[in-house]
């Protein structure tokens, strides 16, 4: 037992390894066009080792933003760790959510550095903005007749005005606005909804680098391609 849990140790760190090094060497090169060869040079491990774990350097791209995820879902956890009612977590959460998907330069550096194509967002977990309107329905917090309904409009709500004002269509106080109509929504009079949108909200985290991060960032380990290196 003992030697199967180290097998899976070992594995869950070469994994990372790799994780942390394609992470690295996107903002080191602040480009799409980095090799598997470069992401397995820079974790240290053979290059038919990555493919014991990804399938293409888009898969090790994705799990570099499903850490990045996680992280974000630790910060939403402290900041509604302190909140008991049901509109106050709806109108914090939501509204640190949007701040999050506009603010955190972390995340939209990777997604425009690393070259994936499709919309990538932060965004609550769905199944927590099930359970938010569950509890406050349950509570007669809320006046919703069909929960699971209600959640998905909202989810699509915030998935839209995300985009919208990360494209430039919205301004930021649709952030706002859209909290306050989705209170409204969920039966909270507007002057109520109005003053809980104006509650001051913690600041976004600043970026942290972790050590493999900050070794290739420094000029002479990052590696450009053929065309933007000087000649000798």
């Amino acid at each position: 037992m003992a030697t199967d849990i180290q097998v899976v140790s070992k594995k869950e760190k070469t994994r990372q390894r790799l994780v942390d090094a394609a992470r690295a060497l996107v903002f080191g090169a602040q480009h799409e066009k980095i090799s598997i060869q470069e992401i397995t040079a820079a974790a240290e491990v053979g290059l038919g080792t990555f493919y014991n774990y990804f399938d293409t350097k888009q898969d090790v791209f994705e799990a570099v933003l499903d850490d990045m995820r996680d992280a974000f879902q630790a910060r939403l956890f402290e900041v509604r760790k302190p909140l008991k009612d049901p509109a106050t977590m709806i109108s914090v959460t939501l509204q640190y959510c949007f701040r999050e998907a506009q603010d955190n330069e972390e995340w939209r550096t990777f997604v425009a550095y690393s070259g994936l194509q499709g919309e990538y967002y932060l965004l609550q977990n769905e199944s927590q903005c099930l359970d938010d309107i569950r509890i406050g329905a349950q509570g007669g917090r809320f006046e919703v007749e069909d929960v699971h309904f209600c959640s998905t409009l909202i989810i699509g709500m915030v998935r839209h005005v995300t985009r919208e004002i990360a494209q430039g269509h919205l301004a930021r106080t649709a952030m706002s606005e859209t909290t306050r109509y989705i209170l409204r929504m969920l039966g909270i009079p507007d002057l109520v909804a109005k003053a809980l949108t104006q509650n001051p909200l913690p600041p976004v985290a600043a970026p942290k680098r972790n050590s493999l991060q900050s070794s290739l960032l420094t000029t002479e380990n990052i590696r450009l391609p053929e065309t933007n290196r000087k000649s000798g």
